[in-house]
């Protein structure tokens, strides 16, 4: 349901005049081509690229001349997905013909910010990556229940013990190691994960470094989480034709900076790909691939730090600074 901006109370649109708020702004024109409907979102956008005139009842030619109403009117045809310029900000743009029968009598423009469609399919790839996580350890907990359940079946009473002291041990080795270095308890909990998904994949990876990170605001974790998960994912494919199948992370966090190093045993990157690897949708993994670090590198920009990387035929370093002021 929409909530509309509308100064004519007989615009014949009164079906889009409804609560709640929508993120989408709506603009639509009568069958003369002029501005009936504009919901407060579409108003926000407008001010936000310098257009400050109040737009109902104004001809969309004047008001918008690059809009393309005028030619889904014309036509009835619609559009989708197509991205718009104005005034230097990227929108994403629906444009659809309202019919009486086989009469047009309109147009409806829905829109949105290109760079929030981003943001929003970042945030979703990092919950992505921390459920596909999620998921490879309860898969690897499942594993070990039916180990448990074998050895009471058959009575292995005193091999059962030492194989629940076994898998203590190694957890509370890990989750130690972790706990000492990051301090934010969802950061921590997927990289434990990570250490779940790598033994998976048959990859030894260590995860070191130190003094301690401190808290993280929500939104921060978030991008180091798309970050991680795509640096480490990167790592593990990497290495998974080699021999010697060894990742390491290291954590550091110095006057104000948090520094994490993902270094992999892999056959390397040639020198000429080192940038192509951070284009959107490139791959030499075939279709559908390339975003990881495409997205890495956003999530660096969003943030104000530094990527670097080198790359041999022994393994690859990538290495990422963020600035972080802790206020604790």
């Amino acid at each position: 349901m929409l909530f509309v901006f509308c100064t004519s109370n007989d615009c014949g649109y009164s079906w889009l005049c409804q609560k709640p708020v929508h993120r989408d702004g709506i603009l639509a024109v009568n069958r003369e081509g002029r501005i009936v409907v504009a919901n407060s979102e579409a108003i926000r956008i407008f001010q936000r690229a310098g257009i400050d005139e109040k737009p109902i009842g104004k001809s969309i030619e004047d008001y918008l001349p690059t809009s393309r109403l005028m030619h889904v009117l014309e036509s009835g045809n619609p559009e989708y997905d197509q991205e718009h310029s104005l005034n230097g900000m990227t929108m994403v743009v629906n444009r659809i013909p309202v019919k009486v029968g086989q009469e047009v009598v309109g147009a409806i423009a829905t829109f949105r910010d290109k760079t929030e469609l981003k943001h929003l399919a970042e945030q979703l790839t990092g919950v992505k990556l921390y459920a596909e996580a999620l998921r490879v350890k309860t898969h690897e907990f499942m594993n070990q229940l039916h180990v448990v359940l074998g050895m009471v079946q058959i009575g292995e009473f005193e091999k059962l013990s030492s194989y629940i002291q076994q898998i203590t041990n190694h957890y509370q080795m890990e989750i130690g190691s972790v706990a000492r270095l990051v301090k934010d308890p969802v950061l921590a909990g997927f990289l434990l994960s990570k250490l779940s998904y790598a033994r998976e994949r048959g990859v030894n990876l260590h995860i070191q470094g130190g003094p301690v990170w401190p808290s993280l605001r929500p939104e921060l974790t978030e991008e180091l989480i798309t970050i991680f998960g795509n640096l480490i994912d990167n790592a593990i494919d990497a290495v998974e034709e080699s021999q010697k199948k060894e990742i390491a992370v290291s954590l550091s966090f110095d006057s104000g900076v948090l520094s994490l190093t993902v270094r992999d045993s892999g056959q390397g990157i040639p020198k000429e790909l080192h940038e192509k690897v951070f284009e959107k949708g490139f791959s030499t993994k075939g279709r559908d691939r390339g975003y990881g670090l495409y997205l890495v590198r956003q999530s660096i920009d969003r943030l104000g730090g530094r990527l670097s990387m080198t790359s041999d035929p022994e393994g690859t370093i990538v290495t990422v600074h963020l600035p972080y002021e802790d206020k604790e």
